[in-house]
Formats: C-alpha cells, sequence, structure tokens
C-alpha cells in the first residue's frame, strides 16, 4: 500500500490554483499600500475619490481571491481550448463582480482588475497545465489566443453602446482594458515591468520602485479613467506632469515625496484619477510574480503594519 504517499493531481492543482489567486490578491494590495499616488487611494489619502478608501479596497480584494483562483483552476481544466476558457472566465468575472460590491457596499473598486487578472490568472492556469510552468512567451500566447479575437470583434461594436470605454473609444479612439489584452499587455511588458526590474537592481526602497513604475506608465498610457473624467488636453497635461516629474529624477529624489503630496492635493482639486494606470501597476507585480520575478512580498505586510500603527 502506497498510503499517504501517494499524490492527489487534483489537490495539487487546486493548490497551484490558491497560490495563483493569492498573488493576485497581494499584488492589488501592493498597489493600493503604495503611497503617495496624486489622485489615488493610497495610505495618505482618497485622492479624487470621495466614495472609497483603503479599507475598501481591502475587503475588495479579500473577496475577489478566491475567484482569480477559481479563474486559475478553470485555466488547467481547459488548457487546449482557450476560446472556451475566455467564455468561461467572463461568467465567473460576473460572479465576482457582485462579490466586489457586495464587500464594499456598492463601490466599483477594482472592476478592471477582475478583468484583467482574471485573464491572466486563467492564462497561467493554463500553461501550467500544458507546459509545467508560466514563461513570459507561453503566458501572452495563451492569452492571445483567449482574447484576441473575441476583443477585437466586440471593440469594433462598441460604437454602439454609451458606457466610459464605450464612449472613449468613439470620441477619442482609446480602447481602454480590452486594448491593453489585445496587445498583449504592451504597456505592462514594454514600460512598467523594466521600470520595476532596473529599480530592483538598483537596489531601491520598494515602495518609491511602484511609484517611479506608476509614472512610466502615468508618462506614456492614455489612461482610460482620465479620459472618462474629462477630456484629451487633461490627459495630455497629465502625461507631461509625469514626464517632467521623472526627467527631474522621478520617485528617487529625497523631495519626491513632498512633491507627490502636493500634486496629490492638485488632482483631488481638479478631479484626476489615473486609474487606469493603477490597475497596469498592480499587474506588473503580479505578472512579475507570476514570471518568478524578485518582487519582495514582506514588504506588503511591513507597509500594512505601517498604516496600522501610524
Amino acid at each position: 500500500m502506497h498510503g499517504s504517499s501517494c499524490v492527489n493531481p487534483q489537490k495539487t492543482l487546486e493548490k497551484t490554483a490558491f497560490h495563483i489567486g493569492n498573488m493576485a490578491y497581494r499584488a492589488m494590495l501592493e498597489e493600493v499600500y503604495t503611497s503617495p499616488k496624486p489622485g489615488l487611494v493610497d495610505l495618505y489619502s482618497t485622492g479624487a475619490h470621495k466614495d472609497m478608501d483603503v479599507a475598501d479596497f481591502e475587503r475588495s480584494a479579500a473577496a475577489l481571491e478566491p475567484y482569480f483562483a477559481s479563474m486559475a483552476l478553470e485555466g488547467m481544466r481547459f488548457p487546449g481550448a482557450p476560446r472556451l476558457l475566455f467564455d468561461s472566465i467572463r461568467k465567473t468575472g460576473l460572479s465576482a463582480e457582485k462579490a466586489m460590491y457586495k464587500a464594499t457596499a456598492g463601490v466599483n473598486t477594482h472592476k478592471g482588475l477582475i478583468f484583467h487578472m482574471g485573464v491572466l490568472s486563467a492564462a497561467a492556469g493554463a500553461c501550467i497545465r500544458a507546459h509545467g510552468a508560466v514563461t513570459a512567451d507561453r503566458l501572452m500566447e495563451m492569452e492571445q489566443a483567449m482574447v484576441r479575437e473575441t476583443l477585437i470583434r466586440e471593440v469594433e461594436e462598441m460604437r454602439k453602446f454609451t458606457s466610459n470605454g464605450e464612449k472613449n473609444l468613439h470620441q477619442y479612439g482609446t480602447t481602454g482594458a480590452r486594448g491593453e489584452a489585445i496587445s498583449g499587455y504592451a504597456s505592462v511588458r514594454r514600460i512598467a515591468l523594466p521600470a520595476m526590474a532596473k529599480g530592483l537592481r538598483e537596489g531601491r526602497d520598494w515602495n518609491r520602485i511602484k511609484l517611479e513604475t506608476l509614472f512610466m506608465l502615468m508618462s506614456r498610457v492614455d489612461d482610460s479613467n482620465i479620459l472618462a473624467r474629462h477630456d484629451p488636453d487633461v490627459l495630455f497635461k497629465v502625461q507631461s506632469l509625469a514626464r517632467d516629474f521623472l526627467r527631474a529624477g522621478g520617485a528617487y529624489r529625497d523631495e519626491s515625496m513632498l512633491e507627490l503630496k502636493r500634486m496629490d492635493a492638485d488632482f483631488i482639486k481638479r478631479n484626476i484619477s489615473a486609474g487606469g494606470c493603477a490597475d497596469l501597476l498592480a499587474v506588473a507585480i503580479f505578472m512579475a510574480e507570476l514570471l518568478k520575478g524578485p518582487v519582495k512580498r514582506s514588504i506588503l505586510w511591513n507597509l500594512r503594519s505601517w498604516k496600522e500603527g501610524r
């Protein structure tokens, strides 16, 4: 008799899926704990968001964690049918949205990340089942096979509707979360991950690395949240401000924290929130850990302890 030495394949898959869901959860907290982020919810202020705070993000992230694990497990079940997998996890995503709204009393804290993290969790699960590991190339190949054809078709149909995403496409030609997924998360791969890796190589403070990464995104990404609240002129001004901040030394200067707090006050007054870039920062943290990047897990809990004790 083999007894307890036998390995249960289903339990192994479930444990791996839980680990992926936990990485997504931690990445969402890493994003909101990054401080100070002008116009965004963080440990210092609620930014340009009167209806949510850090506690809402914590409750939302906790409620969503099991859904990302479930989507990763779905990826493990359908590694050879990527478009079917995408259809399946979108149904799970609707349930995740309901859980988010229940946890936050109706506040939209993570709707964009339910889409991004869900797609990548499922793609990671499929890669693990098909290849035994997640690599950058395989993750993107799976993600593209899952979403590209469906989302391109949806973007073509978006002009008929009037949500913020559709409004942005109709008025300004931007495609928001769908466009990022169609591109294979180009902004994350080409902007965020290299900025994060550079900061880690240089031994920089983790919170400042995340701020530097956020501003790299803000300087180049057409943030759909800014467009939803304003127009391309305001977006251009925010991108220029981000470029000026980076040219002056970015988040690694001693005086940068004070400057970011002043910028936060200005963004609050002008109702500016780069929520799309904040989502991409969370995606970058998640993707870095999926790909075995040197993301410093312990820092998350140190930041949380600091928040609770300050």
